[in-house]
């Protein structure tokens, strides 16, 4: 990401958020690729403490570096995320709100991570894993895949299938689980192709 329009943006929206003691996590395509799964990406993604009270200050701190934020409260009522654009590099940064129990979970499981030569706070990849596994767009599911793929044992399978129940029993439905199989089978094949073209 290094002269990257993507990393003036990210840097921006940190700055933000830090200058106002919020907790963050970057989510998204650029966290994919921090845990070594590349990944090609047009945006920033974030999670944040967004509480009520904050959001003017917020509001004014984004403006302030460059940020046109047309939606705020809006946007969070609405959908639980809300989307500005980094007028600098034309760049789309969405920040979703962490006032869930999985938002929770995803800020104090959080990880540094070495990304582009800055270490920021980062999704732990079980939690990219799970809130990915809860879309069923085609790029999600291909993230799942080289996440489990890449970090294999490492992974915390217990913690991932545990959330998948949750977010299913939320839904009324067994998709997210369902999902998160294919990916594991999906990952098996593609460590297995990997080995077998070895040597």
């Amino acid at each position: 990401m290094t002269d990257s329009p993507l990393q003036p943006a990210l840097d921006a929206a940190i700055e933000a958020l830090e200058g106002l003691g919020l907790r963050y996590a970057l989510v998204g395509g650029i966290a994919v690729s921090a845990w070594g799964a590349s990944r090609a990406t047009k945006d920033v993604d974030l999670y944040a403490e967004l509480g009520t009270a904050i959001r003017p200050r917020l509001h004014r701190e984004l403006v302030q570096r460059g940020f046109h934020v047309p939606a705020m409260d809006e946007e969070l009522q609405r959908f639980g995320v809300f989307r500005s654009l980094f007028r600098p590099t034309n760049v789309f940064v969405d920040i979703f709100d962490a006032d869930n129990p999985l938002g929770e979970a995803i800020l104090e499981r959080r990880r540094e991570v070495h990304v582009q030569g800055r270490t920021r706070w980062t999704a732990a990849a079980e939690d990219l894993i799970v809130l990915k596994a809860f879309s069923d767009r085609a790029r999600d599911h291909e993230d799942v895949t080289k996440l489990i793929a890449v970090s294999g044992p490492k992974l915390d399978m217990t913690y991932i299938e545990n959330w998948a129940r949750e977010l299913d029993r939320s839904i009324g439905g067994d998709e997210v689980t369902e999902r998160l199989k294919r990916a594991q089978h999906d990952a098996r094949r593609t460590r297995g192709g990997r080995k077998g073209g070895e040597g």
